[in-house]
């Protein structure tokens, strides 16, 4: 499929025909795809009466791989998708003006999860050692009222 995750498709006709919107998920087999902010409708809940409450919710379904086209990010304008090996790999490549696709998008998502992971690493490891700590001591205070009482 020559539409992936992350890429900025347009829709081509429909409802939403000439919006743009970025690519949430893939079917590869069904051969359709879910666009952030685009094909939107609305559904009905039934609230339960003790825990759920009844809403209106609205629910992005998704769309023929056949309705949207892909937007290039360095043209800014709907193209087709080619292929050509450069390096021993497989891109993809504009065909209004022949520029690589895959390279930018790929580097932004690095640069993302790189950062992403650094800053968790560092907030996780002060959290679990201070709940260790006082449930220790929570332990303690226990066992020493208990022992005072026999």
């Amino acid at each position: 499929m020559k539409i992936r995750k992350g890429d900025t498709v347009k829709m081509l006709y429909g409802k939403d025909s000439g919006r743009q919107g970025a690519v949430v998920a893939v079917d590869t087999k069904k051969g359709r795809v879910v666009v952030e902010g685009l094909n939107i409708f609305k559904r009905n809940l039934k609230g339960d009466g003790r825990t759920r409450v009844s809403e209106i919710v609205n629910i992005t379904k998704s769309v023929p791989v056949s309705k949207v086209m892909l937007v290039c990010p360095a043209c800014n304008k709907a193209t087709r998708v080619g292929y050509k090996v450069e390096d021993g790999k497989k891109v993809r490549v504009c065909k209004k003006c022949g520029k690589v696709i895959d390279q930018k998008v790929e580097e932004k998502k690095d640069e993302t999860k790189t950062v992403k992971k650094s800053t968790t690493k560092k907030s996780t490891p002060k959290k679990a050692t201070e709940k260790k700590t006082t449930a220790k001591k929570k332990v303690e205070s226990k066992s020493k009222s208990t022992k005072s009482k026999k």
